[in-house]
Parts: C-alpha cells; sequence; structure tokens
C-alpha cells in the first residue's frame, strides 16, 4: 500500500510500521519511542532479539539524547560522512529502549541522506529502521521489494530506487579505536582518511554487536556458490558482470560494470531477488575481481548470501 510522507508521520506517531526509503536501502520503521512498534519489526522480519538495531536521526541534536557520550573523531567523521551512509556506534544512554540494543551498553547511530526519510525523523524523532525485508533475504531496494516480502497492504512510502542499494558501513569504538564493525556503502579507505589508524574488523563474538555480523544473510531461495571454476566447465547460471563472457552458460544475471563499481552496489539486491523471481535453484558467481573499496562490500555481501555461509 503506497503511501505519502504525511500518511507516514501519522502511523510512526501512532506506533505503526512503515517502510520508508533512505539513500542505502528501504528501512522498516518505527519511533524510537514506541517500544511495542520496535516489537512489531522484530516480529515482522523474524528478526533475532540479539541482533540491535540502528537509530536514525536528522540532526546532531539527536544524538545528545541518544549517546552516553561521543568518542573521539566522532564530530570529524560525522561532519565529513553525514547525512550519508555511516554508522557509527557509541555508548548508549540508559534510556534508550533495551530492545532496540539489543541488550548491549551501545547505541548505533546515522543520519540518513533521504529528504523523505529527514522529513519524517523531524516530525516524529528519531527512528529505528532495520531493512525492510525478511531476516536474512536480500534488502529491499524499490517499493515493490517491500510488497514481496509483506504483502501490498504493508504500507510504503515510495521513494523510488535507492540510490546506492547497499546498507550502511558500521563503525564501532571500542578499547580506545574505532573498528570496523560492518563493510557498506563508503569505503574503509575513506573513513581511514579521517583517522589517525587502519580500521580493523571487529569480529561480532557469540551474539552482534552491530547489525549485518550474522554469517547467513542478504541471501536468496536459491543456492549460490563462490567461483566458477569449482565444477569444471562454465556452470549453466551465473552472476556475473558486464563485458565477460560466460562461454556456455545458459543464464547469466549482470550484477554491473566492474569498471564502475557503484552499479553494481545499486544492482546486487535487485538481481539477487530477481534470481528467485526466474525459480532459479542453483547459481555460481564469478568472483575473479580486486576485493578493494565498494568491491570489498560487494565481495562480503556475495560470500553471505552464498550456500557456503
Amino acid at each position: 500500500m503506497r503511501i505519502d510522507c504525511q500518511k507516514a508521520k501519522k502511523l510512526l506517531s501512532q506506533g505503526q510500521v512503515v517502510a520508508v526509503p533512505t539513500e542505502t536501502v528501504y528501512g522498516l520503521a518505527a519511533s524510537l519511542g514506541s517500544e511495542r512498534g520496535i516489537e512489531k519489526i522484530f516480529e515482522l522480519k523474524s528478526r533475532p532479539p540479539a541482533n540491535p538495531l540502528i537509530v536514525h536521526v536528522s540532526r546532531k541534536e539527536h544524538v545528545e539524547d541518544l549517546a552516553l557520550e561521543l568518542p573521539p573523531y566522532f564530530d570529524e567523521l560525522t561532519r565529513k560522512f553525514w547525512p550519508g551512509a555511516l554508522t557509527l556506534v557509541a555508548p548508549a544512554k540508559p534510556s534508550i529502549p533495551e530492545i532496540a540494543r539489543a541488550g548491549l551498553p551501545t547505541i548505533a547511530m546515522r543520519m540518513p541522506n533521504h529528504p523523505d526519510a529527514i522529513e519524517i525523523i523531524d516530525h516524529v524523532g528519531p527512528i529505528v529502521a532495520p531493512s525492510a525485508n525478511l531476516s536474512g533475504r536480500p534488502s529491499s531496494t524499490t517499493a515493490d521489494h517491500v510488497e514481496e516480502d509483506f504483502g501490498k497492504d504493508f504500507p510504503v512510502l515510495d521513494g523510488g530506487l535507492c540510490r546506492m542499494g547497499i546498507e550502511s558501513t558500521i563503525l564501532i569504538f571500542k578499547e580506545g579505536k574505532w573498528h570496523a564493525g560492518r563493510l557498506g556503502s563508503i569505503p574503509l579507505e575513506d573513513l581511514e582518511a579521517v583517522l589517525p589508524y587502519p580500521l580493523e574488523p571487529l569480529g561480532s563474538g557469540k551474539n552482534p554487536s552491530c547489525p549485518g555480523q550474522l554469517y547467513k544473510h542478504y541471501s536468496p531461495k536459491a543456492a549460490l556458490t563462490m567461483g566458477i571454476d569449482s565444477c569444471g566447465s562454465f556452470p549453466e547460471v551465473i552472476l556475473g558482470f558486464k563485458g565477460r563472457s560466460y562461454g556456455s552458460a545458459k543464464k547469466v544475471f549482470i550484477l554491473g560494470d566492474l569498471e564502475r563499481p557503484e552499479t553494481i552496489m545499486a544492482n546486487l539486491y535487485k538481481v539477487l531477488r530477481q534470481v528467485d523471481i526466474e525459480g532459479i535453484k542453483e547459481a555460481y558467481v564469478d568472483d575473479d575481481f580486486p576485493k578493494k573499496g565498494i568491491l570489498a562490500t560487494v565481495a562480503e555481501r556475495l560470500a553471505k548470501a552464498s550456500s557456503q555461509a
């Protein structure tokens, strides 16, 4: 059910859940002030309760209400990358609903770079907005994708195709330094230009410390295998790239152009969903590309979507 911004504000103010667009992916939104709304998100997505949510803000003043303290380089990072696809995890004020934090002492925060999302947050206040998809499935980058997962009666604010197409990059401050919690739309190299040290990955341990750390994730129903050489000849179905020849393959899904990695990022979840729409049971992924910059994120998402997860 397509709704406008005014209707989205009304529903969110009433504690309802609405799908809203951002520049990364569509989010399943609820007001941070509505614990019942947040509970509905977990129910709708079948999301594990140990998987924390990202709180979306529209101005820096919101951060003061959420964070107990701001770690070093927080201002430098937000000055350069907010609004945008960067989520920062910092110590949370005790007043933040425990369900949104998954019981952790931290809060994940981001300022989306989308006019509809900002308008809604300005009216409703901070919102939680995990990706608008069933847990573990490919994220939604169009309103149609949201309806595929939640039905045509579910309220969706249609903002068109998401400009970036992959979730935000997440940094977590721990032991005196920022660490990479999740690869995302902003390459780590860009973030490291603001910091005096390299970003090292932070493992999830027993439970996730931020969204996206569960290994089996972003996955279609089809079985995906990384690498097209594992079966000795070209497999029947391949997820590949523009300009490459795949010989005897019967079906090739083009992820994008390796010379323009942003096209791959924008197409990734659309292609993963199209594989299922066409009833493909098994496919192989061409993973012969440099794992740097945005392509490092693409490689990580494809690995998590594969049957080898």
